[in-house]
C-alpha cells in the first residue's frame, strides 16, 4: 500500500452532483451516479493513483484488469449511518481491483471500517513486508485490517509471492550493479547504488510498477543497510 494524493473533484462528478440535487424524488447518493459520469470518476481515480489499486497495489484499469471505485468510509457502515454527502466526495473515493473472487480489497471488506487508509499517510507509517511477500504493520489496529479486513495476504492468491518477487528483483538487480562496479567491498558505493534505485522508484510518474509499496520498502531497506 503506497499514499494516495488526492486531486480536485472532476468536473464531472460536480455535474453529476448538480443534476442529481435538481432531480425531484432522486436521493442524493452514490447510487444515483450513473452512466458517463461515473465512468469519468473512475478514469480520474485511476489517473491519480497511476492505475494501482488502492489496497493491493496491483494494476488496474487497463486491459483485462478491471477497477471499481471504492468508499473509504463506506456508503452503509457497520458502526454509523449511511451519509449520501459522503458518498459522493470524492475525498472518500478511490479505485480499487475485481477482490479476487471475494478473498481481498473491497469485496473482502464489506462495510467494515478501516484504520488504514492511503489517503493518511501516517496510517501507513508501521507497514512493512516480510521476505516471503507478506505485508505486516507495527499497529496492531493496521495489521488487523491488512491481515484480515483486506485480506492482502489472502492464501490462494497471488500477492504474496508477486510481492515477494519484486523485492527479490530489486535485490538482485543491486547486487549485479556493485559486482559490475567492483565494490564489494565499498560500503560508499554500495549505499550509493542503493539510493539511486530508491529515487528512481520515490519519483516514478505515469503508470507506477505494481507492488510499489513492497518495492519502496526493500530498496529503503537496502539504503539503511549500507548507511
Amino acid at each position: 500500500m503506497i499514499p494516495i494524493v488526492k486531486a480536485k473533484e472532476p468536473p464531472a462528478l460536480t455535474k453529476a452532483k448538480r443534476a442529481i440535487r435538481n432531480t425531484p424524488d432522486t436521493t442524493f447518493d452514490y447510487t444515483a451516479l450513473r452512466g458517463e459520469n461515473k465512468r469519468e470518476v473512475l478514469e480520474a481515480l485511476l489517473a491519480e493513483q497511476d492505475h494501482l489499486c488502492a489496497y493491493c497495489t496491483c494494476r488496474i484499469g487497463v486491459g483485462d484488469h478491471p477497477a471499481t471505485i471504492e468508499h473509504l468510509i463506506p456508503q452503509n457502515p457497520e458502526d454509523s449511518a449511511a451519509d449520501g454527502e459522503l458518498s459522493l466526495d470524492y475525498h472518500n473515493m478511490v479505485a480499487v481491483c475485481d477482490g479476487r473472487g471475494g478473498a481481498t480489497c473491497d469485496k473482502r471488506r464489506g462495510n467494515k471500517s478501516l484504520t488504514v487508509d492511503p489517503i493518511k499517510p501516517y496510517t501507513l507509517d508501521s507497514i512493512f513486508y516480510h521476505r516471503d511477500g507478506r505485508i505486516d504493520a507495527a499497529d496492531r489496529s493496521v495489521r488487523y485490517d491488512l491481515e484480515v479486513t483486506l485480506g492482502l495476504n489472502a492464501s490462494g492468491t497471488n500477492l504474496c509471492g508477486n510481492r515477494s518477487k519484486s523485492m527479490e528483483a530489486i535485490e538482485k538487480s543491486i547486487d549485479r550493479a556493485i559486482k559490475r562496479k567492483g565494490a564489494e567491498e565499498n560500503r560508499a558505493v554500495k549505499k550509493a547504488i542503493c539510493v539511486k534505485v530508491l529515487k528512481l522508484f520515490e519519483h516514478q510518474a505515469d503508470m507506477k510498477d505494481e507492488y510499489l509499496g513492497a518495492k519502496l520498502y526493500k530498496a529503503r531497506k537496502l539504503v539503511s543497510k549500507y548507511a
